[in-house]
């Protein structure tokens, strides 16, 4: 479980809402108007044998989603996620919290994509969004228990910045440039992070996709290329993830990363039912073995509004110096 970003005490807020009354001068409809909004709650239980521990995460929150229109078209839209959470007992503990059973209040995402330009200029994004690599850039995890890991792979899942993105002919195409600082709306001992992914057309059974990285987050520098696929056919999907790049941990010691995952997936004709198992490859130069685990998982709609979610993660590899990776989680999720 990744958690995305903490708070900041007025200045990603005040970015963000300024930079949304700044690129729509001419937006002549009611704020309302064309405004889809949820409040969302969650319960999570963890159970993890390997470090024989037991942790809960409590989030409740409002996802909110604007459309903003002039008199003759679309000008673009914002995306609104503020969480409060509470975690209980929880370890390893996330970079947003002090301690174990710490909580506050968390941005997700918060980002404005103005869409007026041209038909040759790109789309604008600013704000707090998902870094455009692989299969996360067009599936949202957030608040699911399905996972793709982008920020184990590239250090975070999330960062404020800039993004240029267009959809052109048969090809869609995201780049971005952003402050390498996660949930803060900073440069930390410069960090930056630029990030960009080409694919064909998302609504098609078979998506292609092929992206680059290069960033220094957390004193750590690192360089990616990856390879993604999606192929639907029916209710069933294949997906497919392949990176490989260096870490620089030591500075001027670059390491070898390689990271691949496979996904095998089904939903019931109705929506009602997904269920998906994973298999995951990781090879570190610094670990003395490649991980290798496999996570099942499977949610019901039992309204529209109520979601039970439980997933299986263990670890099929290891050494003799390590446990086995054995991780449980069961969610239950209610939005309004």
């Amino acid at each position: 479980m990744e958690f995305l970003t903490k708070k900041q005490p007025s200045k990603g807020v005040v970015f963000f809402t300024s930079t949304m009354l700044l690129s729509i001068p001419n937006c002549y409809a009611d704020f309302t108007e064309n405004l889809r909004w949820s409040l969302d709650g969650s319960a999570r239980l963890n159970l993890d044998n390997a470090r024989d521990n037991t942790s809960q995460i409590y989030a409740i929150g409002l996802d909110t989603h604007k459309v903003f229109t002039s008199d003759n078209s679309d000008i673009g839209y914002a995306v609104g996620q503020v969480y409060f959470t509470k975690i209980h007992n929880l370890t390893p503990v996330p970079f947003l919290f002090d301690n174990k059973n710490d909580s506050d209040f968390i941005i997700r995402e918060a980002h404005l994509n103005y869409t007026a330009g041209t038909s040759w200029l790109p789309n604008i994004r600013v704000g707090h969004f998902i870094l455009p690599f692989g299969l996360e850039e067009a599936i949202d995890t957030n608040g699911r228990l399905l996972d793709y890991y982008l920020g184990a792979n590239l250090g975070t899942k999330l960062d404020w910045g800039i993004d240029f993105n267009k959809v052109v002919k048969h090809l869609e195409y995201s780049i971005s440039y952003t402050l390498g600082g996660k949930d803060k709306l900073d440069s930390i001992d410069g960090s930056y992070a630029v990030t960009a992914r080409i694919s064909s057309l998302s609504h098609q059974n078979l998506v292609i996709g092929g992206s680059l990285f290069n960033g220094k987050i957390d004193g750590v520098s690192r360089n990616r290329v990856a390879l993604d696929w999606r192929y639907y056919w029916h209710t069933y999907g294949f997906f497919g993830e392949l990176a490989l790049g260096e870490d620089d941990k030591e500075l001027g010691s670059f390491q070898t990363e390689k990271y691949a995952l496979l996904e095998f997936n089904k939903t019931s004709l109705n929506d009602q039912l997904k269920l998906y198992g994973q298999f995951i490859f990781r090879d570190k130069a610094q670990l003395k073995y490649a991980e290798k685990l496999v996570n099942i998982g499977l949610s019901y709609q039992f309204t529209s509004r109520f979601e039970l979610s439980l997933a299986a993660m263990k670890q099929v590899s290891t050494s003799n110096d390590f446990k086995k990776k054995k991780l449980a989680r069961i969610q239950m999720r209610y939005r309004y």
